[in-house]
């Protein structure tokens, strides 16, 4: 049997139910919504990026919903078969296949709470409703595995590139949830070959899912075969939290506009409301949801929406810091959604964390370490000095890869949580660049 790892990372945010993403809209439309000529001139390049790394082409057909959905159950294979290699950019020696299966999702009225909706997902490399034919298109994080001799279980987060659901941005739960059912689906379509036992390894939006995963239940059922622990790599943990701590450190500061979070914050809306349907969303103004509609309306990708934000004031962007701290529902929702809130992993974890990580904020980071610490559980957590939210993955990588090696070849752990801090060697030197200046040269 193969080892096998998951892997899921920064995914763009899919909004809409139609089968493709970054829609053109009228200049009348965007200057409707508040986006005059300048706004859609960054809107433009937005789109012209997002058409740079993800592509265009789209296959309706494989990815429409199954004819065998209904009835189905989560973990079922719907749909299975091998990608022309070709068109998938993977080093030689690799074989792809795609597949669609069922999950189990949740329902929230207003709170999370257990159901079964059988809402299929699709296997690589499908994100923002764009059939890309490249496997990894972000951090050339799949080829570090692959070129380490794992086998590699990738699944879209539920939402993208189907007309059946919508992405639900940060649910992490839900994502645990497809994370699980595509390894008992990848099983099923392979059986000579998936999977004994295996880790998880997700980076962003995909480092909290993995971290909730291996919190899951599911896991300890062993019907995705046996968990040995979980790397999460500048994870999405605690989402209220770091709303609050950029509205209260980031947003007053003179050189907020440098942190992606700032135009990051657009898609706050759409993962509350996904949440929590009719929360009260007066915390931004009307300028921002104006923003975020017209991300809604042409179902843009990553860097496309964040051009919508350039030139929001601080106050337009949180209006009512008073309002977002006591916003209980808010709350409820990270106390529903988050990692590290009093759940117990039975396998080791570790988080790495980039020091000048402007999307996820260092300092929750920390905050969920050390809360995850205090439920008794394993957690190694490595802070890479000068690194942001892209630049980590890759300069961490010999860590991790070694971490994920020692679970596999059964080495002892110590069974306590450990910190370990990582200088620069030759900061003045250090290849990287912030990834606002890399969004506000668009």
């Amino acid at each position: 049997m193969l080892a096998a790892t998951i892997f899921i990372g920064l995914a763009c945010s899919s909004l809409a139910r139609t089968s493709t993403a970054n829609l053109n809209m009228s200049t009348t439309t965007m200057a409707q919504l508040g986006c005059d000529a300048t706004c859609q001139t960054y809107f433009q390049a937005g789109l012209a990026a997002d058409v740079e790394m993800f592509g265009t082409g789209f296959d309706p057909g494989f990815y429409s919903t199954a004819s065998n959905f209904t009835g189905s159950a989560a973990g079922d294979l719907l749909k299975f078969e091998a990608i022309e290699p070709n068109t998938v950019n993977v080093i030689t020696g690799t074989t792809a296949y795609r597949f669609q299966y069922t999950t189990r999702d949740f329902e929230r009225h207003p709170r999370p709470r257990h159901r079964i909706d059988r809402d299929s997902i699709y296997f690589v490399p499908t994100q923002c409703k764009f059939s890309r034919g490249r496997l990894c298109i972000l951090h050339h994080c799949w080829s570090l595995l692959i070129e380490n001799g794992y086998a590699v279980v990738a699944p879209d987060y539920a939402g993208l590139g189907n007309n059946t659901t919508l992405h639900q941005y940060l649910s992490l739960p839900a994502h645990a949830n497809n994370l699980y059912y595509a390894m008992v689906a990848a099983r099923k379509a392979l059986p000579h070959t998936f999977i004994s036992e295996w880790m998880s390894v997700g980076h962003s939006q995909g480092g909290g899912a993995v971290w909730k995963l291996l919190e899951s239940e599911l896991v300890k059922t062993y019907g995705a075969g046996e968990p040995l622990g979980t790397v999460a790599l500048a994870p999405v943990s605690r989402i209220y939290d770091m709303t609050v701590l950029t509205a209260e450190a980031v947003l007053t500061a003179s050189n907020y506009a440098s942190y992606d979070i700032t135009y990051e914050a657009l898609w706050l809306p759409l993962a509350l409301k996904r949440v929590t349907p009719g929360i009260d969303l007066s915390i931004v103004s009307n300028t921002f949801l104006q923003c975020v509609d017209i991300a809604e309306l042409a179902q843009v990708c990553y860097y496309s929406i964040m051009p919508l934000g350039y030139g929001l004031r601080p106050s337009e962007i949180i209006r009512n810091t008073s309002a977002l701290v006591n916003n209980v529902p808010f709350q409820a929702g990270q106390d529903a959604m988050a990692p590290a809130n009093g759940g117990t992993l039975d396998t080791p974890m570790r988080i790495v964390q980039g020091s000048n990580d402007t999307d996820i904020l260092p300092q929750i980071s920390v905050r969920s370490f050390n809360a995850s610490c205090l439920s008794g559980n394993e957690v190694h957590m490595s802070v890479y000095a000068d690194m942001d939210h892209t630049d980590v993955l890759k300069a961490s990588s010999p860590e991790w890869l070694g971490f994920i090696r020692d679970r596999f070849e059964r080495k002892s752990t110590s069974g306590r949580c450990s910190v370990v801090q990582h200088a620069s060697l030759d900061r003045a030197h250090l290849g990287t660049e912030a990834e606002s200046s890399e969004d506000t040269s668009l």
